[in-house]
């Protein structure tokens, strides 16, 4: 009589083979997926718009908002009267 682990020798070989088969066409797909949507220039856009108008400006605000609080727009006249 036969052992019936002898008939399925090459069946693991196979299924590795086939699993390797649909990891790497999954990996394919979803790295082309990926450029596609341009995923990830909206994940460092996004909060990187934030840093620039705080490099700029100094303040945690909207570009507007920011430039008006930016202390070169302050008025720094310099005047001998204290009063003014």
């Amino acid at each position: 009589m036969m052992n019936p682990m002898k008939d399925r020798r090459g069946q693991f070989l196979i299924e590795t083979v086939l699993m390797m088969i649909v990891t790497i066409g999954l990996f394919t797909w979803g790295m082309g997926q990926l450029r596609e949507g341009k995923f990830l220039a909206k994940l460092i856009s996004g909060p990187w718009e934030k840093v620039a108008v705080m490099i700029e400006t100094g303040v945690w605000e909207t570009r507007t908002v920011g430039a008006t609080k930016h202390p070169n727009t302050f008025n720094r006249g310099i005047s001998l009267d204290p009063s003014q």
